[in-house]
């Protein structure tokens, strides 16, 4: 179920070039200003605007004491960061009390689609946490300083890799291509 704020939302024009997929490792209903955008609930998610994403229209690194979303370490500028609230306490065997959903992921695939087009973001730019984790050396869950999110998104025995990080991002970026599709029908 995409929630009615996604349909009114307003994207104000400007540069953006990549997005990035997150969850927050916090419960359900704590938003953080880190992303642009939090999916917030588990069954009937509501969307929620955390920040402006005007802030990440430049390059960040030229004015870093000007506000912006640091939610990917050192590729923030032009990005825009999309989390769902969940995933506290987990780890990839036991998503705890609070899993990611896939109501929650849907909404995040449909915001997603809806960003690719307004800002004509390539969907190869449209990335999981993890993803960006492994290119720069801290993907994993043994340490706090590890992200592995969205790495995948239902618990397993087995160690959280890169094989299926990339694994589960590509099944991401084929159900934002479908939508994007949709979105691009209804323009």
């Amino acid at each position: 179920m995409i929630p009615s704020s996604l349909s009114r939302l307003e994207l104000p024009p400007g540069d953006l070039r990549a997005i990035t997929l997150h969850w927050t490792a916090g419960d359900y209903t704590r938003t953080f200003d880190a992303y642009h955008f939090c999916v917030r609930g588990a069954d009937e998610p509501e969307l929620c605007v955390t920040r402006d994403v005007r802030e990440n229209m430049r390059d960040v690194r030229i004015a870093p004491e000007l506000p912006y979303a640091a939610h990917a370490a050192g590729r923030n500028a032009h990005n825009v960061g999309i989390a769902a609230c969940a995933m506290a306490h987990a780890s990839p065997a036991d998503f705890g009390a609070f899993p990611i959903t896939g109501a929650q992921v849907e909404v995040m695939c449909a915001l997603a689609a809806r960003l690719a087009v307004r800002y004509e973001i390539p969907l190869a730019a449209i990335r999981t946490h993890a993803e960006l984790a492994i290119e720069d050396g801290y993907f994993g869950s043994d340490a706090d300083d590890l992200r592995w999110d969205v790495a995948r998104l239902h618990a397993s025995s087995e160690p959280v890799d890169p094989a299926e990080a990339s694994a589960t991002a590509e099944r991401l970026r084929a159900r934002i291509g479908a939508l994007m599709r949709n979105e691009r029908l209804r323009g």
